[in-house]
């Protein structure tokens, strides 16, 4: 693997350069494209990504830098330093139309980069999606190709990953930067592929409960929730990815809000209602101003508390149907606060949010999506501890797709307590 990354380097390198000389569309550059194209699609056809990132003057790959290479390489490593990109990740697999559109993005003046918005939204106006640059926070995000076999940690590492981007969002959002949202497409890229592995790791995860940082895990919950509403939907790996990304930011609004509020140890007076109420207008604008090429995210966050019968908040000028995307959220955000203690609520018993959340199909619910839910989430999600009719103890692995009221489960204690 090491040795097909650096010959993965090297031809990125020469590739930027037949760039530079001969342009676009020149035989040489299309060649050296393809060639970049082959290495990437081999390597990511045993790990999921690679990242490679820049410390000091020497390109490094899961935490080793390539010495000699990089003496080989420092004109393509400079030109990286210079456009502020310190880690390059490659998702699998982009197209070669991806790999050629960063390269003529890597390749431009900087100074021309920075009058265009800067190189994430060069490269989001130019439809990379399997391409993500950003800086290093930690000497672990080296760390890439492939990844350990242990499912339920990789699941746990890409849950907290999510954590880390909203809370970075947050600092972002109180000194009125633009939101990243590229950094939360690569989160939720990331998430469908564990889904995919092993979506029973991550709906136990779900169970996390944590009041202080119940705004973060709980945007994570519908995130993920929301994904799997939409994949049992047959639904496209482009809107499935937009659908989770506007899960993940949902209650971006609240993150402006006074932390006294949110995190008051009693029920909410008129005065902190009326500030919650502003959340879905306030993230829909700070979404529009950083996602100016896909509304869904801004769209989602305007509706999801709106009810499908168009009693919820905020008040519309215009009536029409709420937004699918909206819908699947509103219910795993319901869902998500029903089961969830706060500290002016306890959490909801399993099966009484069930019967909560159905006595508001046709009202607050659309029907179909709301059983659709239940059926793929189970009234008993994975992580839910049970108590049987022996009173023995168990905790849910999977929900069954015979009866959504009977999961397998694991026997933790017997009926006398004992293991």
């Amino acid at each position: 693997m090491r040795a097909l990354v650096e010959k993965f380097i090297k031809e990125m390198a020469g590739a930027g350069q037949a760039r530079v000389m001969y342009g676009a569309n020149h035989k040489i550059t299309r060649e050296a494209v393809g060639r970049l194209s082959g290495i990437l699609e081999e390597i990511l056809s045993t790990a999921d990504e690679i990242t490679i990132g820049i410390i000091g003057d020497e390109i490094a790959f899961e935490k080793k830098p390539f010495y000699s290479l990089s003496r080989s390489v420092a004109g393509f490593i400079a030109n990286l330093k210079e456009l502020k990109i310190e880690k390059v990740t490659f998702l699998r697999s982009p197209s070669e139309p991806e790999i050629a559109a960063f390269l003529d993005i890597i390749t431009k003046n900087p100074a021309a980069i920075e009058g265009e918005g800067g190189v994430k939204k060069m490269m989001g106006r130019s439809g990379i999606i399997h391409i993500f640059t950003g800086n290093l926070a930690s000497a672990d995000e080296l760390n890439a190709g492939a990844i350990s076999g242990d499912i339920a940690k990789m699941a746990k590492s890409v849950f907290f990953e999510g954590e880390s981007y909203l809370k970075s969002t947050f600092e972002d959002i109180k000194q009125k930067k633009a939101i990243d949202i590229s950094a939360a497409r690569l989160f939720v890229i990331k998430l469908i592929g564990n889904l995919a592995r092993n979506r029973h790791s991550l709906l136990m995860l779900t169970s996390i409960k944590s009041h202080d940082e119940y705004t973060f895990i709980h945007s994570i919950n519908v995130a993920i929730f929301s994904v799997i509403q939409a994949e049992s939907l047959r639904l496209g790996e482009r809107l499935l990815t937009e659908i989770g990304i506007a899960g993940l930011m949902h209650d971006t609004g609240k993150l402006i809000l006074a932390g006294d509020i949110l995190r008051k140890p009693k029920a909410l007076d008129e005065h902190d209602l009326e500030e919650i109420h502003k959340h879905p207008i306030d993230g829909a604008k700070l979404l529009l101003e950083s996602v100016a090429s896909n509304p869904l995210a801004a769209i989602a966050a305007f509706e999801h508390h709106l009810r499908l019968d168009q009693q919820g908040y905020p008040p519309r000028i215009f009536a029409g149907p709420m937004n699918p995307a909206s819908m699947m959220i509103s219910i795993s955000d319901v869902y998500d606060a029903l089961r969830s203690k706060r500290a002016y609520h306890e959490d909801m018993a399993p099966e009484k949010t069930h019967q909560e959340m159905m006595k508001l199909s046709g009202n607050g619910f659309d029907p179909s999506l709301l059983l659709n839910f239940f059926q793929v989430i189970g009234v008993y999600p994975p992580g839910t501890l049970v108590e049987l009719d022996d009173r023995s103890i168990g905790i849910v692995l999977k929900e069954s797709s015979l009866n959504m009221t009977r999961p397998q489960i694991e026997i933790l204690y017997d009926g006398t307590g004992r293991v």
